[in-house]
């Protein structure tokens, strides 16, 4: 077998907008191969291990940047002394090379199989495998990513090819961690895809889900409720009611819930009525919840709004024997309410074709005898 490389990492391509690039001391990559997989053709491509000349060196560094703080994923288990647990363990020896070729011809063959359930209406995408040991810090860790192959016009011969994208475009990734040698049973999976494929991590990888979409769903929407409870309905009721009403919106009209974009959607451009509610303070704090040691969730899960049916509905007190009841979304919502006062006393206009039907009094009616 070849020698093991030890490559320092160095990002002179583009920096992630969430922060500054892994610096060339923090990060150590021992090995790394990348392979096409081509399903069309049903072959695999010469594998590439050459990892140490520059310009490779700086694109595997910043797609590993990119993938490592990336915050859309979710948190499975791998049976780490099954076939595929051994095949991933592999990666971490000398015989990294051996290894990363057997998972290269197995996502080969499962992505042969599923092309051929597809048939003609959909393709799937073609890439490359890429199969990395390295260590961040004190952290020894594995990545298998499959990266999209995009199309570029060759600048000598001007004719259509295709190619590993300048910009890390990855497909589908998953990070395992290596403790004391030891295959670590978490495993974190990435997917740019709306929803994390079923066969990436069921059949390729064959792991089991820690969460499941309900919980997820749950979690996060009683996490965001009870923090708006706790940070806005204080300050501002109106504002309460008007945020919690496009978190309820967002969980029961979204098929997927990704819960950085989610965050950023619904509250960073949000202008309080009371200016005492601090929305950068809140998204600083919701942007935590997820990592709650107790009743933390995924950041990227498909969402099931059944299990928050009970949640959603609200019940406001306005008179004796007259309850304002909220059981989903309220379209608009700040042009639906409006208050004021009138003659010294306080009162909630709603704009209801309905409700205008079921209490309007016509003249006739207020002018007739009894």
């Amino acid at each position: 077998m070849n020698q093991i490389q030890t490559m320092d990492g160095a990002v002179n391509g583009p920096q992630p907008a969430d922060g500054a690039a892994l610096q060339p001391n923090q990060l150590k990559i021992f090995n790394a191969a990348i392979q096409k997989i081509d399903v069309q053709n049903q072959t695999l491509g010469d594998p590439f291990y050459r990892t140490a000349e520059t310009d490779i060196k700086n694109y595997l560094t910043g797609l590993i940047d990119e993938l490592l703080k990336n915050k859309r994923n979710q948190s499975f288990k791998i049976e780490t002394t099954g076939e595929v647990g051994k095949l991933v363990t592999g990666l971490s020896t000398t015989k990294f090379k051996e290894f990363a070729k057997d998972l290269s011809e197995r996502l080969l063959n499962l992505e042969v199989n599923v092309q051929t359930q597809l048939g003609k209406f959909t393709t799937l995408r073609s890439g490359s495998l890429f199969c990395c040991h390295f260590q961040l810090d004190e952290k020894a860790c594995l990545l298998i990513v499959k990266v999209d192959h995009a199309d570029f016009i060759n600048e000598t011969t001007f004719i259509k090819d295709t190619g590993l994208p300048a910009k890390h475009r990855a497909q589908k990734c998953a990070i395992f961690e290596i403790i004391n040698g030891i295959l670590a049973e978490t495993v974190i999976i990435i997917d740019s895809a709306p929803s994390v494929t079923e066969y990436w991590w069921k059949d390729f990888l064959t792991l089991t889900a820690l969460s499941s979409p309900q919980i997820n769903t749950l979690r996060a929407f009683t996490a965001v409720e009870g923090l708006l409870a706790a940070k806005v309905k204080p300050k501002s009721k109106s504002d309460y009611w008007t945020l919690r009403n496009a978190l309820v919106g967002y969980f029961t009209t979204r098929p997927q819930c990704s819960y950085p974009d989610m965050v950023n959607e619904l509250f960073s451009a949000y202008k309080p009525d009371n200016p005492d509610v601090s929305m950068p303070e809140f998204i600083v704090a919701a942007n935590l919840l997820p990592s709650k040691k107790i009743d933390g969730f995924d950041t990227h899960f498909d969402l099931t709004p059944s299990v928050i049916n009970a949640k959603i509905k609200r019940q406001i007190k306005l008179s004796h024997n007259v309850d304002l009841r909220i059981t989903g979304e309220v379209e608009d919502i700040k042009n639906f309410f409006s208050t004021g006062e009138e003659n010294g006393r306080k009162f909630l206009k709603i704009y209801s074709e309905e409700g205008y039907n079921a209490f309007n009094r016509k003249e006739s009616d207020d002018d007739s005898i009894g």
